[in-house]
């Protein structure tokens, strides 16, 4: 097996600083225990979002990793790495995990995209699961990337992407139509099958000339009804199509055509209920059969209504606030699936119109964000606060407040010399304090209308690295 340089370095580190105790952290700050004296000491955050802990690395660590090895706890393996990153937990701490993406982690995570049964076709994967996407594609040269690599995990490119069982598709669906046909057939149901209607124009599955109904039979909920709308609409009153694969009590009424799955619409019709109970179990029992055939998963997820129950509970939790991932744990899906079914991407013959009012609201967050984030970052710096400090506090990256700061004509190294120079100031200022605690503490207690977010700390740190040592 190939080294991986994320596994490596992230092991190294575990080992050397979470293993060997020498790292902490209190839920405020970091601290690191010296190797000689075996005492803790505040950890430095340097420049670049690193601290000071030296490893056989070198003599710093940077934050995502120390975050992530105490939240997640190693030692580490390949599969737990790849099930972080497939379950997006592990860009919470990193961006583009460096050294992760390798032939095998590929192949691995290509493992889980199957076992969970998502979609593999090269759309789905870029849309929903892009980092992996984007190591596919600097992993390969030329054109059709994603297309090499199937083929190097021995799938067949074109039955993933549907092109090779378009004709079968059709032809399936063809012959779905002609079985359900035969059970109605055994029952003498009241239709005629495959009529010419309207100077031969209209050919629906069904037709029934008392009511002047046509009935189209589609493969599943999620099929289109365009036909149905525009054509068949026009000449009859009543039109309506059955699905066979999809929630089994739901039912769509769209511009006038009834949608409804053939399991609720059978037991709906007079001539099904006159049967006796043993030929209606044989009739749907033959509609089973038909929808095992097709996908026996399917079939027991629809007898339960999974899928309009699962958008139905992902839907109230959004109502009630919650966050994509935290809907994610609730329902046991990924948080990137749940993003795509509130916003009308998957399962979207289940969302009615709430994809419009989530996308709408998803619009006003990012623009109340867009005009929030500068004022917040202002006030922040302004008070006293470092691009670290406003970082975490806000939770953006340094280099986003560092833009906001520079759209505003504002300068943190500049805010902070007035900040400093108004400190000395107040060190130089005559008082009867008798300690330098004391006089810290009004420090602070001077300067917080005009930096409200300035620490004890923040002082004392500053008097001994600037002006204790000028004293002396």
């Amino acid at each position: 097996m190939e080294e991986n340089e994320f596994l490596k370095r992230i092991n190294v580190l575990y080992n050397e600083l979470i293993i060997q105790d020498r790292l902490k952290f209190d839920g405020l700050n970091y601290f690191v225990k010296n190797r000689q004296t075996g005492k803790w000491a505040l950890a430095k955050v340097l420049k670049g979002d690193v601290i000071s802990a030296p490893t056989s690395r070198g003599t710093s660590c940077p934050l995502s990793n120390v975050r992530f090895m105490l939240e997640n706890p190693g030692p580490y393996t390949l599969e737990m790495l790849v099930q972080l990153a497939y379950e997006g937990k592990l860009y919470i701490y990193f961006g583009w995990v460096k050294g992760l993406w390798t032939k095998e982690t590929r192949k691995l995570y290509f493992r889980l995209l199957k076992e969970s049964n998502q979609p593999i076709n090269e759309h789905y994967v870029k849309d929903n699961h892009n980092p992996f996407y984007r190591s596919v594609s600097k992993a390969y040269s030329g054109k059709q990337k994603y297309r090499q690599f199937l083929l190097e995990m021995e799938e067949d490119p074109d039955e993933v992407s549907g092109m090779k069982n378009l004709s079968v598709f059709l032809n399936e669906g063809r012959h779905i139509e002609s079985e359900i046909i035969n059970q109605l057939k055994k029952i003498s149901a009241p239709f005629e099958y495959g009529t010419r209607l309207i100077n031969n124009t209209i050919i629906p599955d069904l037709y029934n000339p008392l009511t002047n109904e046509v009935i189209d039979i589609k493969r599943h909920i999620k099929t289109g009804i365009r036909k149905e709308i525009e054509t068949y609409k026009s000449h009859f009153p009543n039109v309506t199509v059955l699905f066979l694969l999809g929630s089994r009590t739901m039912e769509i009424n769209k511009l006038g055509v009834r949608k409804i799955s053939i399991f609720k619409w059978i037991e709906e019709q007079e001539f099904f209920k006159n049967l006796s109970i043993e030929i209606q179990t044989d009739i749907l029992n033959g509609f089973e059969n038909i929808v095992e055939r097709i996908s026996l998963k399917l079939a027991v997820q629809d007898r339960v209504d999974y899928h309009k129950k699962l958008v139905e509970q992902i839907i109230e939790y959004d109502k009630l606030g919650f966050n994509n991932p935290q809907i994610s744990e609730k329902v046991g899906i990924t948080y990137k699936y749940v993003h795509s079914i509130l916003n009308g991407r998957s399962l979207s013959e289940y969302t009615g119109n709430y994809p419009e009012i989530y996308k709408t609201r998803q619009a006003l967050n990012k623009k109340r964000r867009n005009k929030e984030l500068p004022e917040k970052v202002r006030i922040l710096t302004l008070g006293g606060m470092k691009v670290r400090e406003v970082s975490k506090r806000i939770g953006i990256s340094t280099d986003m407040v560092k833009y906001h700061l520079h759209t505003q004509d504002l300068n943190e190294k500049v805010i902070m010399e007035n900040r400093n120079k108004r400190l000395v100031e107040l060190f130089s200022t005559e008082t009867n304090h008798g300690t330098l605690k004391e006089k810290f503490n009004w420090i602070v207690l001077e300067l917080i209308n005009e930096y409200p977010h300035l620490t004890f700390g923040a002082v004392k740190a500053y008097y001994y690295s600037k002006v204790y040592n000028l004293n002396q």
